[in-house]
């Protein structure tokens, strides 16, 4: 996916200019920033959720952001903060609401879908509450859910806006676990939106960073820490980072 001179925002209020980069299926990138950068902006742009003033998102030459909102959706598949479900229903029965971008009106998921629902909560070890009410979940429990849904959707680009923000610090590690292991097995491109850069060191491939609307790419396998250190320091201050038995530990100066 190719990100492209973007620009857009909210009349009168915060806008992007000119944001480009990459994402590459296989590889986890961490959308880092403070509060009011714009970091989810720039993912109701990509979603299609807020409509660009500028720019282009290239997937194999085609423009997303011209598509019809069911096929961006075969294309993009996005994890909000919070589900919007309010309704008493299945584990099961939320998960297949990933299909509907391939279903016709009033087709109902076949066989198939149903299967491979089940396979995939089966993978992310959630099989045994498939017929429990999502509503009677934990917050680390629903969001794994709707995780499971954008995985049946099958877009080669999960998008997923502060996941973790409801969970407590053991899911939210759970949590990362389990994206790293997804976008490695089914080669997705992942964009995560979060707010410790500690997570972002220690799970994804590459950081964007995010300041004031503009953006600054960090390349985790290929830079230095110094040159880590010195691109995080522009968001959060004076940051040194630790090595400890593989593990990366960020402190503040």
């Amino acid at each position: 996916m190719i990100v492209n001179n973007i620009s857009g925002g909210y009349t009168g209020g915060f806008t992007l200019e000119n944001i480009s980069f990459n994402v590459d299926k296989g590889k986890m990138y961490a959308l880092l920033g403070l509060n009011g950068s714009g970091k989810t902006t720039i993912m109701r742009i990509i979603t299609g959720l807020l409509k660009a003033r500028s720019g282009s998102v290239l997937v194999k030459d085609k423009n997303i952001l011209t598509l019809k909102e069911r096929e961006r959706a075969k294309i993009i598949s996005y994890v909000p903060q919070h589900s919007n479900i309010v309704y008493d229903t299945k584990v099961i029965d939320v998960v297949l609401m990933g299909v509907s971008p391939y279903l016709k009106t009033f087709q109902s998921p076949d066989k198939s879908h149903i299967d491979k629902a089940y396979k995939i909560l089966d993978i992310l070890g959630m099989k045994l509450i498939s017929h429990t009410n999502y509503q009677i979940l934990s917050g680390g429990l629903k969001q794994m859910v709707i995780i499971a849904r954008a995985m049946l959707q099958d877009g080669e680009y999960m998008i997923l806006d502060e996941p973790d923000s409801s969970l407590d610090l053991v899911n939210k590690r759970n949590l990362m676990v389990k994206l790293r292991d997804i976008t490695d097995r089914f080669q997705k491109g992942s964009l995560i939106s979060m707010h410790n850069p500690e997570y972002a060191l220690n799970y994804c491939d590459n950081i964007i960073l995010v300041k004031n609307g503009r953006i600054l790419e960090i390349d985790l396998k290929n830079e230095d820490i110094g040159s880590v250190e010195e691109k995080l320091s522009t968001v959060y201050g004076n940051v040194k980072i630790i090595k400890y038995k593989n593990k990366y530990i960020l402190y503040y100066e």
